[in-house]
């Protein structure tokens, strides 16, 4: 479940900032990618929550879906390093965070961290004491969740946050 979770919150930054399309959010929040129709000038959108599997390849990632159909997505290479995912346990790590989202240099930042929901209204915090707010709908008090940040890589703003995702611990 980690795998997926950090591969959806990898590919939907790497579409936003290498592609001409960006995802967004539908009415019922379901997750979507704009790609650029190579035949036409249409845009077509991936649901990623059809996506049942994927695979890394060295040029790219193939998305399986629900229907059985599948999708290449092509990822442009780029250098070494682009990307850095820091795990949040610890004030220490929560620093070399502020530190890397505050001199960013255009990487890519993704931010994996746990929290608790502690009430009806969906505030908690993090394992370090920090406020989140938690989508009731989906969670319950108590309920231990993991959230992933991925953060502009174009500004050096701490609260850039491009996308985030929330998933159920226990």
């Amino acid at each position: 479940m980690k795998k997926k979770l950090f591969a959806t919150a990898l590919l939907l930054l790497t579409t936003c900032t290498s592609f001409t399309g960006c995802h967004y959010h539908t009415r019922d929040n379901t997750t979507m990618i704009q790609t650029k129709n190579r035949e036409s000038t249409a845009n077509n959108y991936i649901d990623m929550n059809r996506v049942t599997e994927y695979r890394g390849t060295d040029t790219g990632l193939q998305l399986y879906f629900e229907d059985g159909t599948g999708y290449y997505l092509e990822v442009p290479q780029r250098q070494e390093g682009i990307t850095k995912v820091y795990y949040i346990y610890t004030p220490e790590d929560f620093e070399h965070l502020s530190h890397a989202l505050e001199n960013r240099n255009e990487k890519i930042i993704i931010e994996v961290s746990n929290g608790t929901v502690l009430d009806s209204e969906g505030n908690g915090i993090d394992i370090l004491g920090n406020y989140r707010h938690y989508d009731m709908e989906k969670f319950s008090v108590g309920d231990k969740v993991q959230s992933v940040f991925v953060y502009n890589p174009k500004t050096n703003f701490i609260d850039g946050i491009l996308y985030r995702t929330d998933t159920l611990i226990e």
